[in-house]
């Protein structure tokens, strides 16, 4: 009985471990310093390789900063979050809390995001498709809600998580800036709202026979 290969061997095996190696290094030193201490020079010196192989995989620092951001998403283990369409309120604020510990992947991102606006940038790519996820993945959630009784049940969905995301990377941004607000609870206040979930929990219990109306 023959098997499939349990993936790439050879010359392409040490090409795709080179390059994890090398964008392991830049998100270390992101984590570390932040994106503007990434070098070329420093992230093959920190690999033990040479500029040159470095350039080969990844031909500029943007380039080098977005296989960051890639492996970020990786290995946060945001999987079950991003995942469940069932998640609560208080999976949300526990999530931004969480993104919140790693401020400097938080800048970068941010910083990636204007310049992926630039047709043919590095970052445009990964960001797109970083958003589409969210997109779909908050579509879904609200559509749960919309069945649970918790959004308005006239909304459109894709609009309302299109909304989300939007507001999201703006309260971030601001975050950023001044974070002497509580980022996490301003952005389930912002859920609320756009899912209608004040209105829906009001007319809830004026249609509870408890309340006597």
């Amino acid at each position: 009985m023959s098997t499939a290969p349990s993936g790439p061997r050879g010359p392409y095996a040490r090409s795709a471990e080179r390059r994890r190696s090398i964008a392991r290094a830049v998100l270390d030193t992101v984590l570390e310093e932040g994106h503007e201490r990434v070098t070329t020079a420093g992230i093959a010196r920190r690999v033990g390789t040479s500029e040159a192989t470095a350039l080969y995989h990844f031909p500029t620092k943007e380039h080098l900063l977005v296989a960051a951001l890639e492996l970020s998403d990786e290995e946060a283990g945001l999987r079950p979050f991003t995942s469940d369409p069932g998640m609560d309120l208080e999976d949300l604020r526990g999530f931004v809390e969480t993104t919140m510990e790693r401020t400097h992947i938080m800048r970068l991102h941010t910083v990636l995001l204007g310049r992926a606006t630039s047709p043919g940038h590095p970052a445009q790519e990964f960001i797109t498709r970083h958003h589409r996820s969210a997109v779909e993945h908050f579509t879904g959630v609200v559509r749960h809600r919309q069945r649970a009784g918790t959004a308005h049940p006239g909304l459109d969905p894709a609009g309302v998580a299109r909304q989300f995301v939007a507001a999201w990377d703006g309260l971030q941004a601001q975050w950023l800036l001044d974070p002497s607000f509580d980022f996490g609870e301003d952005l389930v206040q912002i859920f609320r709202r756009l899912t209608g979930q004040n209105w829906m929990e009001g007319r809830a219990a004026l249609l509870d026979p408890a309340a006597g109306l």
